[in-house]
Order: C-alpha cells, then sequence, then structure tokens
C-alpha cells in the first residue's frame, strides 16, 4: 500500500532547458579535475547560453575542442584548466568560437563488471 506518492522524476526535464540547443559531448582529458570533471565524464552543454566569467565552456581554437573556465582579461582571454601550463592565452586578434556552455557534467559510476549487454555503453568510462 502507498502512504506517500512522489512525482515522476524526468531526469531531461532537470537538466534540458533548450532541447534544440542542447549537445552531448565526452571529455577529453583530466584539465578540469578541479571542477570535478575527469576524463571520459559526459557533458551536456547549452549553445544558447552566453559565457560568463567563471563558467566552464567549450570552445573551438586552431582546429581543436577545449573544455576550460571562462575568464576574460581586458583585451584577452585566459581559459583556466586546472594547471597553469595546461591555460590557453587568446590574444584579441585571435580566432576562436565558444561552442557552448557546460550545465552538467555526468559521473558515470556503474562499475565495470556491469557494462555488459545493454549497459555497455552506459556512460563508458
Amino acid at each position: 500500500m502507498l502512504t506517500h506518492e512522489e512525482p515522476e522524476l524526468d531526469v531531461s526535464e532537470i537538466i534540458v532547458m533548450d532541447p534544440d540547443n542542447t549537445f552531448y559531448m565526452r571529455m577529453g582529458s583530466d584539465a578540469m579535475r578541479g571542477h570535478c570533471i575527469q576524463k571520459d565524464h559526459i557533458l551536456v552543454i547549452d549553445r544558447s547560453l552566453k559565457p560568463v566569467p567563471g563558467c566552464i565552456v567549450v570552445f573551438y581554437h586552431e582546429g581543436d575542442f577545449y573544455t576550460r573556465e571562462y575568464s576574460p582579461e581586458g583585451a584577452r582571454l585566459l581559459l583556466k584548466a586546472d594547471l597553469p601550463t595546461d591555460h590557453i592565452v587568446i590574444d584579441e586578434v585571435e580566432r576562436w568560437t565558444c561552442w557552448g556552455v557546460v550545465i552538467v557534467s555526468l559521473n558515470p559510476v556503474i562499475h565495470p563488471q556491469q557494462r555488459v549487454g545493454r549497459y555497455a555503453r552506459v556512460c563508458a568510462c
């Protein structure tokens, strides 16, 4: 007998504000571990949001995608990683594109022995 009913939980209603501009990408490095984003985590990216200082962005620069903390500094843009050696500095004359703002990082916790059959690709890390 049910004594308390919970409303149905739809994860997409919680993490997807703009379905037409929401994309998913797998993190390719450990450059953002300090932000609890590790290699192979799934990033939920909203392309409709404009970056603000301190947010995490996915950007395109010199033929590659990067995930970094957005930190404009006057006439240049500092894109911060955990280690200063992984920071990217973009001068105002360089071309780069903010591809989107990261709104959620999905942290897979499924045990490797459970990644079989239909679970083989669940946030596979």
